[in-house]
């Protein structure tokens, strides 16, 4: 049996967006801005201050991960071959604070994010 082919789209871009509440990975054909496969993955919160929200770091680096995983999975079964993905864009939590031990690579708290009034 012969191997399939993978269609040649291309280039195309990907870009994570790693809110609060989810994080998501899409892939467009950057000729088209056709949205070719995305994945989303909602993250836990918790609340344990008014006005005080944290989340794990691993959790949110895993979520990454697995939607970066999940799309390129996706594509595969659409023929698309992923080696086409010529850029990445990163869109994040920018009041999200996280330290990492620098030694052990390990986060020293949860990821930490302070709302305002004005979300």
């Amino acid at each position: 049996m012969a191997a399939s082919k993978k269609a040649v789209l291309g280039p195309l871009v990907g870009a994570v967006d790693q809110g609060t509440s989810s994080t998501r990975f899409l892939v467009f054909n950057s000729k088209t801005a056709e949205l070719l496969s995305h994945h989303q993955v909602e993250i836990k919160q918790e609340f344990p201050r008014e006005g005080w929200v944290e989340q794990d770091p691993k959790e949110i680096l895993h979520s990454v991960y697995e939607c970066i995983e999940k799309t390129c999975e996706k594509l595969g079964q659409l023929n698309i071959d992923i080696s086409n993905i010529k850029a990445i864009g990163v869109s994040n939590q920018r009041e999200t604070t996280v330290v990492w031990d620098r030694i052990t690579g390990e986060p020293l708290y949860n990821a930490v994010d302070c709302l305002t009034n004005g979300q």
